[in-house]
């Protein structure tokens, strides 16, 4: 995992930047600083599928985020070669997915940041699922900082977006 391959990753960035940018040409990023040097798990509100893009592409971070994605995702063969490319890799969220917890283990122990969606599913009013503790149980584990994010729920094409990264914590 440490040899994560960077180079797709980074040969995609700046177009897909720039669509995003077309597409919301306003995002407002607050909080920049609050992102780690080292590993950690940066625990993101999930409302929309372009949420993981919006935090890699907004992070401006040289180093790939490993993401946890559910399986569902890999199963279309397009797809899931693109966002395994970008650094993505399965979890079973019916089960309790030891190899997906092991890998994401994995990626915190070689100075890799993992981004994880704690409500385990995209949720468009704010607090109406609880909060899984896979997240914490990960920075617990691994002796690393959590980093809070919230992205707009509300996502509009041609409108402002705002991400808000709140400072790191230790989870005890």
């Amino acid at each position: 995992m440490s040899g994560f391959p960077q180079k797709f990753y980074h040969a995609v960035f700046w177009p897909i930047r720039i669509l995003m940018g077309f597409a919301h040409p306003i995002v407002h990023v607050r909080g920049l600083e609050n992102i780690p040097d080292g590993p950690a798990v940066i625990c993101c509100n999930h409302s929309s599928f372009s949420d993981a893009i919006w935090v890699i592409v907004c992070s401006h971070q040289k180093r790939i985020f490993r993401t946890m994605a559910k399986k569902e995702l890999f199963s279309h063969r397009v797809l899931g070669w693109f966002i395994t490319k970008l650094g993505a890799f399965p979890v079973d969220r019916e089960a309790n997915d030891i190899h997906a917890v092991k890998t994401a283990l994995g990626v915190l122990r070689e100075g890799d940041k993992l981004l994880i969606f704690p409500e385990g599913t995209r949720v468009r009013e704010p607090g109406t699922v609880a909060v899984k503790g896979g997240a914490a149980m990960m920075a617990i584990r691994s002796g690393v900082d959590m980093v809070p994010m919230f992205i707009d729920t509300k996502k509009r094409l041609f409108h402002r977006v705002r991400i808000i990264i709140g400072r790191p914590y230790t989870p005890v």
